[in-house]
């Protein structure tokens, strides 16, 4: 498998020159403890995470009292300070051609969390740690529920695995469900695979369905979780 086939390629970035306060909110409002940094072109320049911010606060004291002081006073400890003060600039990249075994090493090695995808220098896609697992879980015997969505007689495709992903992704939001950022497709080989939660068993078998639909689809597995949202 190929980083392609299990980023994340909708990335949420931040611009260099956006101040301290906006990639803070940034990182609480979405759930992020990182994210990539681009330049007015939208090229990639580092990534700024929590501990950065962190970092900037602690003004490279450890001392209790004063990181006291700097959380207290968030406004005047990032007063005045862009992203590009305190982001970090040399970044472990990978292309989306790039093996996902040699990606695996690369988040080893480094001791990150992700890592971002790069064409041409800018970001189209993101290979977390998560999505690692995701793969992994992908190629293991499938307890799934996929016997009622299996694929009707068509055609036979030669399938593509990465146009699949994409086309299933976007065909299963489109059903208006609550997926959530846990959602995600992966693909290999024709096989679909399903991730992240809905509220109903109905819900779960409308995206199996509708992933069944595409032609090249030979299998669908659902490794989705039915979790009733309160009303």
């Amino acid at each position: 498998m190929l980083a392609r086939d299990v980023m994340s390629d909708n990335v949420v970035t931040i611009s260099a020159d956006a101040t301290l306060l906006d990639v803070a909110r940034l990182l609480v409002n979405n759930g992020y403890s990182a994210v990539p940094v681009v330049d007015s072109n939208g090229m990639l320049v580092g990534v700024v995470s929590e501990v950065d911010l962190i970092r900037h606060a602690a003004s490279g004291s450890d001392d209790p009292t004063h990181l006291r002081s700097q959380l207290n006073d968030p406004a005047t400890a990032m007063e005045g300070r862009q992203v590009a003060d305190v982001m970090t600039r040399q970044v472990v990249t990978a292309t989306e051609r790039t093996d996902l075994g040699e990606v695996a090493a690369l988040i080893l090695k480094h001791q990150t969390k992700r890592i971002p995808i790069v064409r041409g220098g800018a970001v189209v896609g993101i290979v977390s740690r998560i999505d690692l697992v995701r793969a992994m879980l992908s190629h293991a015997a499938p307890g799934s529920t996929a016997a009622s969505a299996k694929p009707a007689d068509k055609p036979m495709v030669e399938p593509d695995d990465e146009a699949l992903r994409r086309e299933v992704s976007t065909a299963a939001r489109r059903l208006g469900f609550r997926l959530g950022s846990a959602f995600d497709v992966v693909v290999r080989h024709g096989v679909v695979h399903l991730w992240g939660q809905v509220s109903s068993q109905e819900e779960d078998l409308a995206c199996r369905q509708v992933a069944a639909g595409f032609a090249g689809v030979t299998d669908v597995h659902s490794h989705m979780q039915v979790i009733a949202r309160r009303r």
